[in-house]
């Protein structure tokens, strides 16, 4: 089985931040540097990084990552999504979309998610967290078309909820944490 490839979405606007957040320095790494060397520490191949409102910024301060700007950012999360989706290798056997601001998510949660990945490849592999699923979460190649098709801000919530879907939800209470707010990052930085 070829490795799962890494998604890691980072194409927002940070509206409710003020600005670009995914630059915050923690433990003299920005946060986008941290959610790549998460996925280092698993032994994941380089992420696919969708910018999208702060490229230039973040391609500034990421010159060795594989920045891809999606110019549609604008129109919301299932737009970054499918635009990675089409710029996966065709010899991956599945992906796994992380989002850059859920700071909270370690190594360890995304081996527990590769791991029941390893078990049930047919199916789709989500966190659980505060009483619903979401990102990070690992589809399958069956999965990619309709991911393709994805529009607006849902991104793949919908996918997640279907029950025609064989999914399983594996618990990850530090997907509920994320950065939206300087109130957030306060609260994170005092942990």
């Amino acid at each position: 089985m070829e490795p799962i490839q890494p998604i890691i979405l980072a194409a927002g606007a940070s509206r409710r931040f003020g600005r670009c957040k995914l630059l915050l320095q923690g433990n003299g790494k920005t946060l986008l540097q941290q959610c790549v060397d998460k996925l280092e520490a698993s032994a994941l191949p380089a992420p696919l990084v969708i910018t999208g409102a702060w490229h230039r910024e973040l391609a500034r301060t990421h010159p060795h990552l594989a920045l891809r700007e999606n110019r549609d950012w604008h129109s919301g999360m299932g737009s970054s999504l499918a635009c990675a989706i089409r710029q996966l290798p065709g010899n991956c056997d599945a992906t796994l979309v992380l989002l850059a601001d859920q700071v909270a998510v370690d190594d360890t949660d995304i081996r527990q998610l590769i791991d029941a990945w390893n078990r049930r490849s047919e199916n789709i592999v989500c966190s659980f967290y505060a009483g619903r699923r979401g990102a990070p979460a690992i589809f399958p190649r069956r999965i990619f078309p309709q991911l393709m098709e994805l529009r607006g801000d849902r991104g793949a919530r919908d996918l997640l909820r279907n029950p025609r879907e064989t999914i399983t939800a594996v618990a990850l209470p530090h997907g509920a944490t994320d950065i939206d707010t300087p109130q957030d990052w306060e609260a994170h930085q005092c942990k």
